[in-house]
């Protein structure tokens, strides 16, 4: 067992040999510091994970043989392969128009089935739908594992039994973590990032007394991989290079070290041994040939590149390569701030998070929680390389495990990327931007070969030419978007078009004219000249329908569920929105909106809840034309995945979050979908929580949102685990994004046309702060609260243009500019208020101060001057006049004088009868 003592630790919760850095607070430490005293022994809820968007690193900390474990997120199976016809999982001979057409009015004839045909058998929904349209799994793949480093100590005699004073951390503040321990009088240090600007891990290893490290570094590679290491004392360089065993891919992790001291040997040619060191610093580095170039998927061998990559870090030298990395990582995670007024306790985080579990509910959870899900944005997806997966880019093992680590795009694929536009990380958000552009050729392919949606020349189409493109739910890099699998899995028509959604927010927060005109507005135009030939007008239901439809991962193929039918009203809006921004296209305009004017998307069942097929009359139940009333086939699927009898996807309610098809602007589908989260329940795995966070957050019920938000941060193997990683189970990142996404919904919402301040806003979170968020418009926001009441709004116009606020009361502030200048407001009723902005200018909305005092009467002067109740000249002598007195009340004066300058203030400030109350209130403090 390793030894460990508490007593080892200073006064801020870190090793006592470290000092507190500008982030730890003398009232109990950094609120952002993760810190354990044991090594990882389970990777999924111990492992602190770092990354740069494209190599992954996992310290175990081990004193005596140290595990630092390498991911590489373009490193996949499938897609194309020697001896291998890969057609993207697509099927070799296309549906015909004839085919669909029989299969739908199948679906839609209620004389013997409530959905229209028996779900299973010959000849049922499921076969026909697997057979007519689903391809097979033939080149899908999934992420590959990569391999490991060790660190062996063994010839100094460090092990973990003889380590004492251990503690291993991850500060993400500077997304560096660390190992402390003590070992035979000597202190030892390791420390770990990775860095995005030179594209390497860094270890930099040393301790108190010189000529103390010793030790030997092997690798090696994960099952799936062939490969050999080399070694080379000479440049101090260990290469693991081969090719992914089922696609010939290449892949090569490339280390270089330097050592301070002592010598460098290698007595194998596979590992390099590090004898007497002060100190080394190990730099490595990950690549494949993969490339996103359809149809080949394959660019130049790595070699290269990562020899360069990992030649000139050591060349720069460790603190330079922590100077450049700090300079990156925290010009983007210092923009967000969010302080709940929690006092960190002195307590390693895995204690912190068991306690959470018990009942107590520290607010630190909270803010740690909210930032980790910012954390691994950054750590998992930068420009210049894929999306972030089902696991991030972070993994051990097979992927099998983890559902194949692929992107799918029936919800988690977004959910991933939730978070990026509001918290103020567009940057990471640009690899999902074009991986999703990525798709189009291949989902054209999909188009036609599943739903009889042809455009022709698919391959070579200029963009907004085609016909549209399918993302169904299983994806991988190499354009794999055919539906596969079962039958409520794999069909997931409406992919493409929800993934458009986050495209297009990418627009509405940045104002980024250029990405809409180029890219997001010509595949809205795809998207909606396939709904355009592909919905159908179903005789029973009455109504334009997606069919076939399935709800995602549960119950039967069905005509129009709401899930489908949600997405493709949200895809022709954005549609219409972005033609009518750009000034084009107005009779394709005309003729969306009146498909989406038939489209019928939300429908309100027996219960009062949104139904999630147009047959159902209660939770689990339905019924069509004469037929008795059946239970929904296959509702709830998935058993103990669900947590619950009901099911982990709340896709009846996608319209509203992440879309806008159902808001306080529509109360009787609001009753609906609350009650429809009333029947889901706080159960539910990791993710499936997080979705229903941002949804509970759309509805404004704050305690209703913050229960799901406690039950996800105490649920462990079914929420946040030690490591605060997210768990479905197993590890599943996308609820970590989720739930950030959830919480700043409860702080700020847009999605309206204008922003909310603090729309969910819990008791629990009374007091507190935010600043750098962001609100279409690319607003960026930051707001004070005391007492569950703002106190005070900022707003930076990053592109100018006309704000407009919604909170309780706010037409009773006042606006200035940076400059301390009014600025003219307009009231719509007493809850919005609008005014004019100058671009990169800020604006504070100030709020009554509570009490009586100077700041509340200064308040009242601008609020009369706003209102128009008394003259500038006049507001000016006011201010004067208070000024005198506030000066007086500080020095050894009579309070006569002070009361004097105030009666003055009052009469020049007749006109208006608050602010003479306050400034008589304010007199009557000196009488």
């Amino acid at each position: 067992m390793l030894a460990s003592s508490p007593t080892a630790l200073g006064a801020l919760g870190a090793p006592a040999h470290q000092t507190a850095g500008p982030a730890q607070r003398a009232d109990g430490g950094n609120p952002l510091r993760m810190w354990y005293t044991t090594p990882v022994s389970d990777w999924e809820s111990q492992a602190l994970v770092q990354g740069n968007g494209t190599t992954g690193l996992m310290a175990f900390g081990n004193p005596g043989r140290d595990r630092l474990h390498f991911n590489e997120k373009t490193l996949w199976t499938g897609g194309p392969a020697d001896g291998r016809t890969y057609l993207g999982g697509n099927k070799a001979t296309a549906i015909t128009p004839q085919q669909l057409n029989n299969y739908r009015h199948a679906l839609d004839d209620k004389t013997t089935n409530v959905f229209g045909l028996p779900p299973t058998g010959p000849g049922g929904a499921n076969s026909q739908l697997t057979s007519m349209m689903f391809g097979d799994t033939g080149g899908m793949g999934m992420y590959q594992d990569f391999g490991d480093l060790y660190l062996d100590f063994g010839a100094t005699g460090i092990t973990d039994a003889s380590a004492s004073n251990y503690v291993r951390d991850l500060d993400m503040s500077s997304a560096v973590s660390s190992v402390n321990f003590d070992h035979d009088g000597v202190h030892y240090e390791r420390e770990y990032f990775v860095s995005y600007p030179d594209q390497v891990a860094v270890v930099r290893l040393s301790a108190s007394e010189p000529g103390k490290l010793s030790f030997t570094t092997s690798t090696s590679a994960a099952s799936g991989l062939n490969t050999s290491a080399t070694a080379d004392p000479d440049e101090k360089r260990i290469t693991l290079a081969g090719e992914v065993r089922d696609n010939q891919m290449r892949a090569e992790m490339q280390l270089k070290l330097q050592n301070e001291g002592g010598a460098v040997s290698s007595s194998d040619g596979r590992t390099l041994t590090v004898t007497a060191a002060d100190t080394v610093t190990l730099v490595y580095s990950t690549g494949t040939n993969y490339k996103n170039d359809y149809p080949t998927y394959r660019g130049e061998d790595p070699h290269g590149k990562l020899t360069q990559r990992v030649d000139s870090a050591i060349a720069r030298g460790y603190p330079a390569l922590l100077d450049r990395h700090l300079a990156d990582y925290r010009e983007l995670f210092s923009r967000v701030q969010f302080d709940l007024g929690a006092t960190v306790p002195d307590i390693p985080t895995d204690q912190l998070m068991r306690n959470y579990r018990a009942g107590s509910h520290d607010l630190t959870v909270d803010q740690m929680a909210y930032q980790f899900g910012r954390y691994l944005s950054i750590a998992g997806s930068r420009i210049g390389d894929l999306p972030t997966n089902l696991c991030g880019l972070w993994m051990i093992g097979s992927a099998s495990a983890f559902w194949g680590a692929d992107y799918h795009f029936n919800v988690n694929a977004q959910m991933n990327y939730w978070p990026a536009m509001s918290t103020n990380l567009a940057e990471t958000q640009v690899p999902l931007n074009e991986f999703v552009e990525s798709l189009v050729v291949p989902g054209r392919l999909t188009a036609e070969r599943s739903a009889a949606v042809k455009t022709e020349d698919f391959a070579d189409a200029p963009l907004g030419t085609g016909k549209g493109f399918l993302i169904n739910t299983q994806v991988n890099p190499f354009g794999h978007t055919a539906p596969i699998g079962s039958q409520e899995y794999g069909w997931n028509i409406g992919g493409s078009s929800w993934a458009m959604q986050n495209l297009y927010d990418y627009y509405l927060f940045t104002g980024d004219e250029t990405f809409l005109r180029d890219t997001v507005y010509p595949m809205l135009k795809e998207m909606a000249a396939f709904w355009n030939e592909y919905l159908w007008y179903s005789p029973y239901q009455k109504r334009l329908t997606v069919t076939p439809s399935v709800s995602a991962e549960q119950g039967p193929t069905a005509v129009g569920t709401a899930y489908d039918q949600s997405l493709v009203w949200e895809l022709y809006r954005m549609a219409i929105e972005a033609s009518e921004e750009l000034g084009v296209d107005a009779d394709l305009r005309a003729e969306w909106q009146d498909k989406q004017s038939q489209l019928d998307p939300i429908l309100i069942g027996q219960q009062g809840q949104v139904k999630e097929w147009f047959e159902e009359t209660t939770l689990g139940k339905a019924q069509a034309g004469d037929l008795p009333e059946v239970d929904i086939w296959n509702f709830g699927a998935g058993g103990s995945a669900n947590q619950g009898s009901v099911h982990r996807h709340t896709s009846q309610l996608v319209g509203l979050f992440p879309g806008t098809l159902i808001s306080k602007d529509t109360p009787e589908w609001m009753d609906a979908s609350i009650k429809s989260l009333e029947q889901r329940s706080l159960n539910g795995t990791g993710w499936s929580k997080a979705m229903k966070i941002n949804m509970y957050a759309r509805t404004g019920l704050a305690e209703d949102t913050y229960s799901m938000v406690r039950a996800m941060l105490a649920g462990n193997r079914n929420g946040l685990m030690d490591n605060l990683l997210d768990s479905h189970p197993p590890f599943q990142i996308d609820g970590n994004f989720g739930l950030t996404a959830g919480m700043t919904e409860m702080l700020v919402q847009s999605q309206l046309g204008y922003t909310q301040f603090l729309p969910a806003l819990p008791r629990a979170w009374k007091d507190g702060s935010v600043h750098g968020l962001v609100a279409r418009g690319n607003f960026v926001l930051g707001m004070k609260w005391a007492n569950s009441a703002a106190t005070e709004f900022r707003v930076t116009a990053r592109n100018g243009g006309t704000f407009v606020g919604d909170y309780p009361g706010i037409a009773q502030t006042t606006v200035k500019d940076a400059d301390g200048n009014l600025v003219a407001t307009r009231a719509n009723g007493s809850d919005e208020i609008s005014f004019d902005t100058a671009k990169g200018q800020t604006y504070t909305i100030a709020f009554e101060p509570e009490g009586v005092g100077f700041a509340n009467v200064s308040w009242h002067v601008d609020r009369a001057e706003t209102t128009g109740e008394i003259p500038s000249s006049a507001a000016e002598q006011v201010r004067e006049h208070i000024a005198r007195a506030e000066h007086l009340a500080r020095s050894p004066v009579s309070n006569r004088a002070v009361i004097a300058q105030l009666d003055t203030a009052a009469r020049k400030g007749k006109a208006s009868t608050k602010l003479v109350e306050a400034l008589s209130a304010l007199a009557a403090t000196f009488r």
